[in-house]
């Protein structure tokens, strides 16, 4: 892939991912985890594949995943704390 290319992927990339960190609130909570993987995840497949679209999708979706569990893993992490502060 071209170098030209390679860099409007990455411009892509940083404007999505810019986007989700400075208006969090246009993603719930339990979403916003799952588009900050997807568009780490789109980044990482696009620099591992050269930006191909099988990798581009499939790190997206596979970030998308992770970042989606995490999410998941902080929200009941805070809510067992907050349990156990009420007792």
């Amino acid at each position: 892939m071209s170098h030209i290319h390679l860099s409007k992927l990455l411009a892509f990339f940083l404007i999505v991912l810019s986007v989700l960190l400075a208006e969090p609130t246009t993603a719930k909570a339990q979403n916003k985890g799952t588009l900050i993987g997807g568009a780490v995840g789109m980044g990482v497949g696009a620099a591992v594949t050269r930006g191909r679209a099988g990798g581009v999708i499939g790190g997206a979706l596979i970030g998308g995943v992770v970042g989606n569990q995490i999410e998941k893993s902080n929200r009941n992490k805070k809510r067992s704390s907050n349990y156990k502060k009420n007792q």
